[in-house]
């Protein structure tokens, strides 16, 4: 069981969305993991199943993985959720990170010969 304080990160960023700046919310990846599971090569399956994607920053210098997700309601929920399992801080700026890879499992529909949504 985690007993230190959360940190949460939140900042604006145009590198997740078409339409320019979005929300995005960042903990450390074990923080992540405690509340949504962790799977995947990366430890991001949970929180990808949750919200149909995911965003990882790695701090090269120590190693140190942060997990979130992007836009608003997302990032809401988000903190929400892990608010809900431990104690927050929350911090309004991008952690000490590059962006490491991000991913998004949204289905797009498909359409037949008729037009029809499958």
């Amino acid at each position: 069981m985690i007993t230190t304080p959360c940190p949460i990160y939140v900042f604006r960023s145009d590198r997740f969305a078409s339409s320019g700046d979005t929300v995005v919310s960042v903990a450390p990846q074990e923080y992540v993991a405690s509340v949504y599971g962790a799977g995947g090569a990366l430890g991001e399956d949970g929180l990808s199943s949750a919200f149909g994607g995911s965003v990882i920053f790695k701090n090269d210098q120590t190693g140190e993985r942060f997990v979130g997700v992007w836009g608003a309601r997302n990032a809401s929920r988000f903190r929400s959720d892990i608010r809900a399992q431990v104690l927050v801080v929350i911090h309004k700026r991008e952690p000490n990170a590059r962006l490491y890879v991000w991913n998004t499992k949204k289905k797009r529909s498909r359409r037949n010969i008729c037009g029809e949504v499958k």
